[in-house]
């Protein structure tokens, strides 16, 4: 069969937002809708070839590879296990010169009619992997996917005890996260820079609102995870309608399983990630925030009682936060 004579499959879904903000829950949810299939973290775009997020993924302090592997284990080898992830693995070498965006679509194809929705953090860090995503996908839809500072800050110090109290080190992914100017520390470094995950917030939120700047207003939308989780129905609704998809109460039932979705676990040996590990360790939806963030309220986890800086409250504001 002559590929160039199927139907196309439709333009991704792309949920931006910085680690831990999340994404993994809400990108679940999205794949739950009986017109939409939801893959793990692939980092694709922060290459233009195959071949070269190859190469990248060996300089990574995470597990870059596992999301993709096991997207293509699941949909190309009908599931996630020791064997597939190995074909997965070889089915990928075979693949090297393709573009990301080819191979993306590739997948894409596997889960049509449905639609193919995916989330990378790593595509908000450099403006360049967005722009790579819309020109591969010039009819992509992205959701910009916000939180109150607050909630993003209190999950990166959460992780960071977390990794410490599991892995006896922080991964330096984390430590950018936690202090942005630590960019380049050293995983095996015993320093623990201050703690101030707001300038990442910031940043990162930025860099997505800059890039969305030029994206038409028919393909973007902004969504607040504290509306998802306090009012999932008028949540999920908007969401669908504005992707001209399913409504009804049934596909709207079905998006407040994430933990329905094959990806929501812990993968084999040799793919184990893909998602955060909280998501992947306890992936039913959470409960909605007892009472609204507050932005002028001081930081819990620093010594020196500071709050959030003046850029942070006026970006969070614009997002609808107080």
């Amino acid at each position: 069969m002559n590929v160039d004579t199927l139907p196309p499959v439709p333009d991704p879904i792309f949920v931006l937002s910085p680690p831990l903000s999340f994404s993994s829950f809400f990108a679940a949810m999205l794949g739950q809708h009986p017109q939409l299939y939801a893959i793990p973290e692939t980092h694709l775009f922060v290459a233009e070839t195959l071949q070269e997020w190859w190469e990248s993924g060996v300089k990574t302090s995470f597990n870059m590879a596992h999301g993709l592997v096991r997207a293509v284990a699941e949909l190309v080898y009908g599931g996630q296990n020791e064997i597939t992830v190995q074909l997965a693995r070889a089915w990928l070498r075979r693949r090297l010169p393709f573009t990301t965006g080819y191979l993306l679509e590739l997948l894409a194809g596997r889960v049509h009619p449905r639609a193919l929705a995916e989330k990378s953090p790593s595509m908000i860090f450099n403006p360049g992997s967005m722009q790579r995503a819309a020109r591969m996908f010039p009819l992509a839809r992205f959701i910009h996917l916000v939180e109150h500072p607050r909630r993003h800050c209190e999950a990166v110090v959460a992780a960071i005890n977390d990794a410490v109290a599991h892995e006896k080190r922080v991964p330096s992914w984390l430590r950018q996260l936690a202090s942005f100017s630590a960019a380049q520390a050293d995983e095996s470094s015993q320093e623990h820079p201050e703690l101030d995950p707001q300038q990442a917030w910031h940043a990162l939120h930025k860099n997505i609102g800059d890039f969305l700047d030029a994206v038409p207003e028919t393909q973007k939308r902004r969504v607040r995870t504290e509306d998802v989780l306090r009012n999932p129905d008028a949540a999920l609704s908007a969401i669908a309608e504005w992707l001209a998809i399913r409504s009804d109460a049934e596909a709207i039932d079905a998006m407040k399983h994430p933990e329905r979705s094959p990806f929501a676990r812990f993968g084999p040996d040799g793919a184990r990630y893909g998602n955060d590990a909280a998501f992947l360790r306890n992936p039913a939806l959470p409960a909605a925030p007892a009472e609204p963030d507050d932005l002028d309220a001081p930081f819990a986890w620093r010594e020196d009682r500071e709050g959030f800086s003046t850029n942070v409250k006026a970006l969070a504001r614009q997002m609808g936060y107080e």
